[in-house]
Formats: structure tokens, sequence, C-alpha cells
């Protein structure tokens, strides 16, 4: 996912580091086999690539966990409601209709907060 240059620092080992609009952060060394970035050397040459946008890796990895939450959590409840239809003795058709609604009737709130939350259990 794209995410805009905000800003710029020095991690620990006098590295530069964009800041992204995003919170995270990603390193823009300038020391082959690395890209070479001269422009990262000097203050007028970061001050051009503010706004700048840059594949955030981080926000891909958040982006592919919070849809695998949601993908797990709306397949059990389709499961689910399904298995139910059949034990109440519905039809086929009626077991689906009752999936789908199962689908628009899940709250992906919690699924969303523990997917973007992974050290939190439950």
């Amino acid at each position: 996912m794209n995410q805009k240059i905000s800003g710029f620092h020095l991690d620990s080992e006098n590295h530069w580091v964009a800041d992204l609009a995003c919170g995270h952060r990603q390193h823009m060394r300038h020391q082959p086999p690395w890209t070479e970035r001269p422009w990262v050397l000097t203050e007028e040459g970061r001050r051009s690539r503010l706004g700048i946008e840059l594949e955030c890796k981080r926000c891909d990895e958040v982006g592919r966990a919070v849809a695998e939450a949601v993908r797990e959590a709306l397949r059990a409840a389709a499961v689910q409601a399904y298995e139910e239809g059949g034990l109440s003795g519905l039809c086929a058709e009626g077991r689906w209709e009752l999936a789908v609604d199962a689908l628009g009737a899940t709250d992906l709130t919690p699924v969303i907060r523990r997917a973007l939350s992974p050290d939190v259990p439950g």
C-alpha cells in the first residue's frame, strides 16, 4: 500500500529512515548493494522527497491479516448458520438464505481489532 513520506530521522546506526504518513517507517539507505539514494545524504534531497509515496510493506501485511481474519469469521458464521438451518429442518434454499443473512449480521469490529492487535489474546 502506498504511503506518503512525512519526514525523516536517523536510526541508531546513523541510517536515514523515512517516516510514513501511516506511522510506519522505512529505511532509505545509500549503501550498495541496496538502492543508491544519494539524495538521502542532504537536507535538501530529503526535503525534495517529502510527500512522495513509498510502498509500505507493513501496511500490506496488516491489510492481509485483516482480510484473512474477516474471511475466516464470515466463513465460520455462514457454516454455523447453514448447519443450524439443517438441524431446524430447513430445505437447502432456506439454509443458504440463513447462511447469507448470517454474513450480513456478523459483527466484524472485534475480528478487525484482534487482527490489528495480534499480541492480544482472544
